[in-house]
């Protein structure tokens, strides 16, 4: 795959990973997210430092969009070495604006998201 391509099977994942975000659908998160995947940072004050699925049950108490609402987001920027990437993308949800760093690993011809750290600007 070219450079340009697989920058694209990555962007198409991190939607994934937003749009279940936002829109509240765990099967988007499940695809986007390795089963082993960790995420940390402060939100609302507190300290999490969750595996996949606890970050997707913890989603269950935020107010989800209806899928297909427009919600803002921006790609800033997509490192790669070999079957390694990091992405640093900014989004608006549960009332805030989030910064996320999320490192993505090509298993089986595959992007997932195996980390992420986040900064929520509200609470920063």
């Amino acid at each position: 795959m070219s450079t340009n391509s697989e920058q694209e099977a990555i962007k198409a994942v991190v939607v994934e990973y937003l749009e279940g975000m936002i829109y509240g659908q765990r099967d988007r998160l499940e695809r986007a997210m390795h089963p082993q995947c960790m995420q940390a940072g402060h939100f609302g004050g507190s300290y999490e430092f969750f595996d996949r699925d606890t970050f997707i049950c913890s989603l269950e108490g935020e107010a989800a969009l209806p899928p297909g609402t427009p919600y803002r987001w921006e790609l800033l920027s997509i490192e790669m070495t070999g079957d390694v990437a990091v992405v640093k993308v900014e989004d608006d949800c549960f009332g805030t604006t989030f910064t996320d760093y999320l490192t993505l690993i090509k298993h089986d011809n595959q992007w997932q998201i195996v980390m992420k750290a986040f900064f929520d600007h509200a609470n920063g």
